[in-house]
C-alpha cells in the first residue's frame, strides 16, 4: 500500500489523468500505486450515476469520487454467538456497513472500489408472513462508480458445512490476498504465524463485484431468535438461509438489475447448486421495488470450485460402500508428484490425466464391477482371480500408477483416500485437501491445518484496518460443530446423504442460459475431480458443464503457478456467452 495523499490532491490528480486520457489509451501511467485508500470527498452514497459513456477507465475514478459513499468506521459492539445454541434478537442488529474507499491496479488500470463490511437480516416470506431468520456477516468489494444494470455482482462462500468464507476471501479474488504458496512449507511441524500479504494482481474486481459470504455459526453471522444456530444447520435450511441473504442484500444495495453470479466451494459444491435453484424457484418475488426502473435479472450463472455435488458416489463419504474409481486419478497425480511412479514419462497434465481416465474405467471400474458388489465388498470370485495372471497384471498395472503396492490392491482392491494418505510416502501422511502438503506421522497438526493460524490473524486486523469494520466478537473461521450437528438428509430424500445434481438440472432447465463452470485441482483427495466428471456423465451433463483442472489441491488459488491459468478461466467465463456459435460451451 502506498501512503496517502492529500484529500483533494488525489482527487485532482485522478481528474486530471482523467482529462488528459479521455479518449485515449486507458494503461496510461498514474502517480497511484497498485493499492491506494482514496481520501472522503463530500459525496452522498445515493448520488445518482452519469450515464454511461465510451469514456475510459481513468473517468471511473472521477465518478468514483463524485457517487462513492464516505468512509465510515462501524464499531460493532453486538456479540456474535456462533455455538450451536446461538442467537441475537432482532432488535439488536443494525444493518449499516462499514465503508473504506479503495484503488487497485490490475492489468495496468487503476480500479477504484468500496470495502464494505457489516450484517444484513435474512428474512423468509414476504409480506405478513416473512420471518427473521439469520443475521448474515458479510464483505464486500464494490466498483460504484459503474452503471449497476452492466456491473456482475458475486457471492462467495467456502464449505464445511461450518466454514466462513475466509479461505476465499483472504487467498482467492479479494482486493489483498495471502501468499502460502502451496504446497511448501517452511516447517512441516509448526504453523506460521502468518504469509506474505498484498496486493492481489489477479483480483475478481475487474470482472465482477465480489461479496463474501459467512453462514450461520461461521464468521460472524448468528441465528436471529427465536432461531438458534442449531436450527440453521441442515442441508436445505442452509441454502434457504443464504439465498434469503442475497435477496436482502440485492434489496439493500439496489442490485435487482444486476447480473447475479454464485461462487462455492468444497461444500459449495452441495449449497450453491441448491441456492441457485431456490434464487430461480422465487425469481423477483422478493425484490423490493429498483429505483432505477432497469429489468431485474435473478441468476447468471454459477462457479464450483472443487465440488463434491453428491456425497453418495464419494468413497470417502459413503465409506467404501461404493466404488472408488473417481480417486483413481488423483491417486495417480499424487503418485507422480510424489516420484511414486514413473507413467508418466513426458506427458502434460492434461494428456496424463485423459490415460488416468482410461485406466480409471476399462482397468478398475471393469475390475470392480466383474467381482465386487455394489456396496464395495468383494464377492466369492475375487480372491481367486487376484491370484491368478490376469488378475496380478491388473493389480501391478494400477500399482505402477499409484505408487501402492500390488498386495495392498489384491486385499483392498477398493481403496479409500485415509489409508492412501497414510501409506505413499513412508513416515509422512499427506494433506486430505492438498495431498502434495505432508506432515510427520504423530504430527501436532495436519498438513490441511497448516495455513489455519496465519489466515485468521491476518484476518483479525484486516478488518479495522482495511474495511473499517471492529468487534467485540471472535471470528469463528471453522465451527466443528455445525459439522457434527448437521442435517444431512434433504426433505423428500430416502438417502441420508445430499446431493445438488438435481438442483442443476432444475437450474438449467428455469434458466437454459445459466453459465456454470466447474474447477478441480490434480491433487485434491478430498473432492477428486474425477468424480465430479462421473457424476455429471451419469445424468447427461458432461457436455453442458466444462470442468477444467489445475496443478494444486482443494484450493487452487494458493499454488503460485496455477493461480494466473486460473483466472484466465474464470476471466473467460464472465466474459463469454453460456454458449458459442456451434452449441458448445465456452
Amino acid at each position: 500500500m502506498t501512503k496517502r495523499m492529500p484529500a483533494w490532491s488525489v482527487i485532482a490528480t485522478l481528474a486530471a489523468a482523467t482529462l488528459v486520457a479521455c479518449g485515449g489509451d486507458d494503461t496510461s501511467s498514474t502517480t497511484l500505486g497498485s493499492m491506494t485508500t482514496l481520501p472522503v470527498a463530500p459525496s452522498s452514497p445515493t448520488t445518482a450515476l452519469p450515464s454511461p459513456t465510451t469514456a475510459s477507465v481513468e473517468s471511473e475514478l472521477a465518478v468514483f469520487a463524485k457517487v462513492a459513499p464516505a468512509d465510515k468506521v462501524l464499531d460493532d459492539a453486538n456479540i456474535y454467538d456462533t455455538k450451536r445454541g446461538g442467537s441475537i434478537a432482532l432488535s439488536a442488529i443494525n444493518e449499516d456497513a462499514s465503508v473504506k474507499r479503495h484503488t487497485i491496479t490490475i492489468n495496468g488500470k487503476v480500479l477504484p472500489y468500496v470495502a464494505r463490511a457489516g450484517h444484513l437480516i435474512a428474512y423468509h416470506g414476504n409480506g405478513t408472513a416473512r420471518k427473521a431468520e439469520a443475521a448474515i456477516f458479510y464483505t464486500a468489494y464494490t466498483r460504484d462508480a459503474l452503471p449497476k444494470e452492466n456491473r456482475p455482482v458475486t457471492f462467495l462462500w467456502n464449505g464445511g458445512p461450518g466454514s466462513a468464507s475466509i479461505w476465499l476471501h483472504m487467498g482467492s479474488w479479494g482486493p489483498k490476498r495471502l501468499k502460502s504458496d502451496a504446497p511448501n512449507m517452511a516447517d512441516p511441524t509448526k504453523q506460521p504465524d502468518g504469509f506474505p500479504f498484498e496486493d492481489n494482481a489477479i483480483s475478481l474486481l475487474d470482472q465482477s463485484d465480489i461479496v463474501f459470504v459467512d453462514p450461520p455459526g461461521t464468521g460472524l453471522s448468528t441465528a436471529i431468535g427465536p432461531f438458534k444456530n442449531g436450527d440453521l444447520w441442515g442441508t436445505d435450511i442452509d441454502a434457504q438461509v443464504v439465498a434469503d441473504f442475497i435477496t436482502s442484500y440485492t434489496n439493500k444495495y439496489n442490485r435487482q438489475s444486476s447480473p447475479k453470479y454464485l461462487y462455492g466451494e468444497s461444500y459449495g459444491g452441495i449449497r450453491t447448486p441448491i441456492v441457485a435453484n431456490l434464487l430461480e424457484q422465487a425469481g423477483t418475488s422478493g425484490y423490493a421495488s429498483d429505483p432505477s426502473g432497469k429489468p431485474a435479472k435473478v441468476l447468471a450463472g454459477f462457479i464450483l470450485n472443487s465440488p463434491l455435488v453428491d456425497y453418495n458416489s464419494n468413497c470417502e463419504m459413503t465409506g467404501g460402500k461404493g466404488t472408488c474409481e473417481g480417486y483413481i486419478p488423483s491417486y495417480a497425480m499424487t503418485a507422480d508428484y510424489f516420484k511414486k511412479s514413473v507413467k508418466r514419462a513426458g506427458q502434460t497434465q492434461e494428456q496424463y490425466l485423459n490415460e488416468l481416465r482410461a485406466l480409471a474405467k476399462t482397468t478398475f471400474q471393469a475390475t470392480f464391477k466383474t467381482y465386487f458388489n455394489s456396496n464395495g465388498k468383494p464377492n466369492g470370485k475375487w480372491n481367486a482371480y487376484a491370484a491368478s495372471p490376469a488378475g496380478q497384471a491388473i493389480l501391478n498395472r494400477i500399482a505402477d500408477y499409484t505408487g501402492i503396492p500390488a498386495s495392498t490392491w489384491s486385499s483392498s482392491f477398493n481403496y479409500t483416500p485415509g489409508p492412501f494418505r497414510g501409506t505413499l510416502v513412508s513416515g509422512y501422511n499427506l494433506g486430505r485437501y492438498d495431498a502434495r502438503m505432508k506432515v510427520p506421522n504423530g504430527n501436532s497438526f495436519e498438513a490441511d491445518d497448516y495455513i489455519n493460524v496465519a489466515f485468521l490473524n491476518e484476518l483479525k486486523t484486516y478488518f479495522p484496518d482495511f474495511v473499517n469494520y471492529k468487534t467485540r466478537s471472535s471470528y469463528e473461521p471453522l465451527n466443528n460443530a455445525t459439522i457434527r450437528n448437521w442435517t444431512w438428509q434433504r426433505a423428500g430424500s430416502k438417502s441420508s446423504n445430499p446431493q445438488s445434481i438435481t438442483d442443476i438440472q432444475a437450474v438449467l432447465t428455469a434458466n437454459p442460459d445459466a453459465k456454470l463452470l466447474i474447477l478441480h485441482g490434480y491433487e485434491d483427495l478430498a473432492t477428486p475431480g474425477f468424480q465430479t466428471e462421473l457424476d455429471l456423465e451419469g445424468v447427461n451433463l458432461a457436455d453442458r458443464i466444462p470442468i477444467k483442472w489445475f496443478e494444486g489441491g482443494h484450493m487452487i488459488y494458493n499454488t503460485e503457478m496455477s493461480r494466473v491459468p486460473l483466472k484466465q478461466a474464470i476471466d473467460n467465463y464472465y466474459q463469454s456467452p453460456a454458449r458459442i456459435a456451434d452449441g458448445s460451451l465456452l
